[in-house]
Parts: structure tokens; sequence; C-alpha cells
């Protein structure tokens, strides 16, 4: 066998078909493994867009290998952008593993990508591919490689037991005089030589995780100019406190005044033109000028007094201008709705929605009619798809891998741009305060805040941003926030999957904590959007909002809510493909509020009282339920 081309859809390639990924190919199901293709093209996404959201995503492997000297390979990568976003397309694969196993008589044999199967020694004709390989946590994927006979025989290995599911089970032979050699199948890993590599029948999960992200709404190359100034993701911050005026035209000027006076350009201006102050035409010039200081140029002020360091104010404007840039996608809210009905008999139906928006302590519900994505897979782990597996012997650290690029000194990084429906939400800030100072009273003082501006800064001044996908927040504050937001999105996911027509796998989940609000939106790997999601916002909101807290209960409550962290499959949790976080950072606690503990259950030494007088202690706080009954 040589080297095969492949025909996939740019969506179905992304997720299945990546250069060191393995995966079966053709009618035969011969085990293949994708390879760097030979000519890609740019993706028509700025590199320098994504480096923000790179670094959150390797940042918990780079942690790993940091020096007091460098913050990690991989964050250098990033930083340096030594990376490319490519499209997927071109993409060739050649045979892998190319060991082949005669189950008549165990001979083992191993043949390069380019030629053919082997014939058995035996006589019991062409040898099947072994789909078997060495797996290993630091990226490697490699052949069994047999070993030699200890006396010295250059007969043909034989490899024996495969039969049984225990790999430590399985033995060499030699075919010749039957001599086992020590150490069996196992061995250490040739690459980074920390701990013994596995051996895995491929292509299953666990061999290639692909480590991705989802852009919003992202710019192309030709308009990234407008938000590439150094000021965005302070305007964007601004704005998310009402210091910069809405839309995405209002934040572009915002962040390319930051640094100007306009009314001291306007003066300028009127000087090099002659023009003399106290004219009707200077006066137009100067009122102008002031105008756009205040719709764009005078927010730094609100925003440097925030307190905020570089690092952090990275990580929130980031996710402030993900979330200005989603809400201006083809947007449909409820107020456009109310005033403009498709028929008059739904005019009763639209108020409901508002009435229902205060109950449940929601601002907003927007339809995302036309929402643009840009999935891009920037590289892969082996063996789990976290920076750690976990194993009864404890952790075992994972290594983060570049895909490899033989013509170019930069990695690149595939991706596909695609068009959705979503569903964005926002979560009343006072009432998320509200609710963290009755749970959490030892933490959150009452700040005594009424408006919305100032419950916004408030959050931002008291919650560090999440700045690692994997690992939960160390701040208490920030850690319920994030498992509020978190798990109010999965009650909504799942109410939203019975209503529009799509599996709740086929829905994912985009969190933004730190401005309390989070995305629900169709992800599917199609090239059309279904409009489900834009029949339920017309037409069953109400139904879907009602949900939420229609059944508080999980089939393995109490012990679910009381001792499993709140959380499980039976209730809050979905599928990796769907949940941000992998089903970590939930609680129906937070939602509901704690169970009180058992009658006649003693109280730890230490516990104090908490909202409604339940028992509370610093371990373990008792939440308050965030949808009062």
């Amino acid at each position: 066998m040589t080297t095969e081309e492949i025909s996939r859809s740019g969506m179905q390639a992304l997720w299945r078909n990546m250069p060191r990924q393995p995966f079966q190919w053709g009618p035969h199901k011969v085990s293949v493994l994708g390879r760097t293709p030979r000519n890609p093209t740019p993706l028509d996404v700025p590199e320098e867009y994504v480096a923000a959201q790179l670094r959150r995503l390797v940042r918990p492997f780079s942690a790993q290998r940091a020096t007091p000297t460098s913050p990690g390979p991989e964050l250098e990568v990033i930083d340096r952008q030594q990376y490319q976003l490519v499209k997927v397309e071109d993409l060739v694969a050649d045979r892998f593993p190319n060991a082949f196993l005669c189950r008549k008589c165990n001979a083992f044999a191993t043949v390069r990508p380019e030629q053919r199967p082997p014939t058995c020694p035996a006589g019991h004709g062409p040898m099947p591919q072994f789909q078997f390989a060495e797996v290993h946590n630091c990226g490697l994927l490699r052949d069994l490689a047999p070993p030699r006979c200890p006396r010295g025989c250059r007969a043909p290995m034989q490899l024996h037991n495969t039969h049984q599911l225990k790999v430590g089970q399985w033995f060499w032979a030699c075919s010749q005089c039957r001599t086992r050699p020590d150490g069996g199948v196992l061995r250490f890993c040739s690459e980074c030589r920390a701990g013994r590599v596995s051996v895995t029948r491929i292509p299953q999960n666990s061999v290639h995780y692909a480590q991705h992200l989802t852009v919003l709404n992202p710019p192309d190359r030709a308009s990234y100019g407008a938000l590439a100034g150094a000021d965005i993701h302070a305007a964007a911050v601004g704005q998310l406190i009402g210091a910069v005026g809405p839309g995405l035209t209002t934040l572009a000027q915002a962040a390319g005044t930051a640094g100007e006076d306009p009314e001291a350009a306007a003066r300028a201006m009127a000087a090099s033109l002659g023009i003399e102050e106290g004219t009707p035409l200077f006066d137009q010039l100067l009122e102008a000028a002031r105008a756009k200081a205040a719709s764009s140029g005078g927010w730094r002020a609100d925003v440097d007094a925030l307190g905020l360091d570089a690092d952090t104010l990275e990580a929130i404007g980031d996710e402030a201008l993900a979330l200005a840039r989603a809400s201006e996608a083809e947007p449909l809210t409820l107020e456009h709705l109310t005033a403009n009905p498709p028929s008059p008999s739904l005019t009763p139906v639209y108020h409901r929605y508002a009435q229902l928006l205060d109950q449940y302590s929601l601002t907003e519900v927007r339809l995302l009619r036309e929402l643009p994505v840009a999935h891009i897979v920037a590289g892969y782990s082996r063996m789990s798809a976290t920076h750690q597996q976990v194993t009864r012997r404890g952790n075992v650290p994972t290594r983060f891998n570049f895909f490899p690029n033989e013509r170019s000194d930069r990695f690149p990084m595939y991706g596909r741009r695609a068009t959705t429906e979503g569903l964005l939400v926002r979560i009343d800030p006072l009432a998320v305060i509200s609710w963290l100072v009755d749970s959490l009273p030892g933490d959150v003082p009452d700040p005594g805040i009424t408006d919305s501006a100032a419950a916004y800064r408030w959050l931002l001044q008291a919650c560090p941003p999440v700045t690692d996908v994997f690992n939960p927040p160390d701040h208490p504050v920030t850690g319920a926030v994030l498992g509020l937001v978190h798990s109010m999105a999965h009650r909504f996911m799942k109410s939203l999957a019975t209503r529009c027509g799509l599996h709740i796998d086929s829905l994912a989940e985009y969190l933004f904590p730190s401005a309390a609000a989070f995305l629900i939106y169709a992800n599917t790997r199609s090239e059309f959007t279904l409009g489900g999601i834009e029949h339920v916002f017309r037409y069953d909101l109400a139904d879907a909002l009602e949900e939420l807290d229609s059944d508080p209960r999980c089939v393995f409550d109490p012990p679910c809510r009381r001792s499993f962290g709140g959380a499980c499959a039976a209730c809050l949790h979905t599928s990796e493909v769907a949940c941000e976080r992998f089903n970590t950072e939930l609680d129906r606690n937070k939602l509901f509020g704690t169970l009180s503990p058992p009658a006649g259950a003693p109280v730890p030494a230490g516990t104090g009282t908490g909202a409604g007088g339940s028992s509370t202690s610093s371990a373990e706080p008792v939440w308050r339920a965030f949808w009062k009954p």
C-alpha cells in the first residue's frame, strides 16, 4: 500500500483526519495515519486575533515544563507567533501501523509504509494488519518493534497471547528456538524517557485528542486593522462597564482614539486650514470632537480605575471582545420581536418572555441568526484530553503537541470557518452579587450596588478572570461565578435541545464568566443553518425558560447533590464535544440551593449560619438558590 489521498469535507477532516491522527480508511478498514498536507492555504483569520485564546489553551500544558527563565515551550511558540492558521484541505495519509501478525502461527513482521503487506513465512498467506501501536502521553505513536532473540537467532519473532485483553500477558518468542526475551511487550518511552508506553488498538479517541478552540465572529485579515490596536482589549472592557457605547464601530473608534485628545486634534486641524476660533465652522469642528471624546475617547479613565494589571486586562478584554463581536452577529432581540411580531396573536407571548426573564434574573436573551465561527485545531495530545491523565497511581503529565511542518518553522493550526445560530444569555449582575453575598458571607461583604454598570465593575474587580480551561479557579468568588454560569448554561442547553430539533451533543456552549453570560449555539458540522434555535426563540422560549427550574432533582439524589458535587451524567453532564470545560465546575446546588443535612446528622465543628438559617462552613459553602422558589 502506498500513500492514499483523502476525500473529506473540511469539517469532517478537522475532527477525524488530521496529521498525526490515526483513522480507518477504505472498504477494508485499513488503519492509516494522517500526514502533513503538501500546500495548505491560509485561513482567513488573523493569527494575532486568536493569540490570547491560544495562551489560555496551552498554559496548563506549558506550566508543567516551565523553568525559572522560561514559561514553557508551548507558551513561547505562541508569544513568538511561531504558528500559522491554515485551511483543512489537501489531506493525505499513510498506512499505519505497518505491523502484521499471522493469526495462525503468530508470526510478526514490520515493513515500510510504501511496501505491500508481507506474506506469512510459514505459508499461511498474506498477513493482516496488526492494529496496535505504542502510545505515550508525550505524543509518541510508534509501531510495535519485535526484540532480537536472546540466543542470536535471525529467525522472525512471534507475538503470542494477543487474544488476551491485558497487554501485560502478551509475550515475544523466537520462531526458531522458542526463547522468550526478557521485558515483555511494554517498554519505556524512547522519546521522553518518562514512564512506560501503552500498547493500544488504533484508531480510538485516547490516541488523539484534538486541542481546539472556537472563535466567535472572527474578523478576516482585511478588516482586522480596526481591532489590531493595543487598546482594543481595554476598550472592550470599557464597553462591558458602560464607558464605551454599544456596537463594533464604536468599539473600534474607542480603541483607535485611546491615546489622543480629539479636541486638541480639532484645534490643530482648524489652525492648519486657517479656520479662526469663534467662527461657526470652528465651533462645529469643536463640537464634533467633544462628541467623539464623550462616545469613544473618554473611557480610559474608567477602565484604569478598575486597577487591573496588564495580564488581567488582556484576559478579561479578550472575553469581552468575543462577547461584543458575538452580540452583533445578525442579532434579533426581544424588543425587536415585541415591536414587530409576525402575528398579533404572539404579542402576549412575547410579553410573557419579558416577565420570565425577570423571574429567572436574566437581563437579555438574544438570538444570533447568522453567527460566524472559526473552529481551530491548534494541536493534539495523547492518552488524555487535558494536561494530565488521571490514573490509579496518580496524575501523569500530558504534553501538548503542535502539528509538524517540514517546510516552515511555523507550526500549522488547521481551521474552518462556518456560520451557525445561537442564543446569547446575559445574567443580571445585581442578582449574581446578591447571590454571592448570601452564599459567601465571609468572602463577599455586601457592596451596596444598585445599578448594572457598577455591578459589572465590582465583578471585574472582585473576580480574577478564568485563564485555565482544565483546572478550577483558585479564587473562591471566581469559582462560584464560573460554577453558576456553567451550570445554568447546561440547564439551558438541555432545555433547548428538547425543542430545537438538535440532539444535545449537537449544541455547544461558550462561557463569559467575567460578564456573567453564556452562549448556546448549534455545533453542527454541516454547511448550513438548520433554524431550530430561531424557531424556539420566536415561539417556544417561554416553555424553555420555565423548564430551567421545573425539576431540580436527579435520579441519584440525594447522594448526587450532597456528595457527588451536585452534578453527574444523569443531570448536568453533557458529552465532551458539547461542554467547554469537560463537565467540571458544575453544581445544581448553586442553582437550587444546598440541601439541608439529613435529620439527626451531626453538625461539623466550626459551622456557622448561612442563607435561610442553614448551616455553613468555610470548606463547604451553603449555596442560596439562585432561582428563588
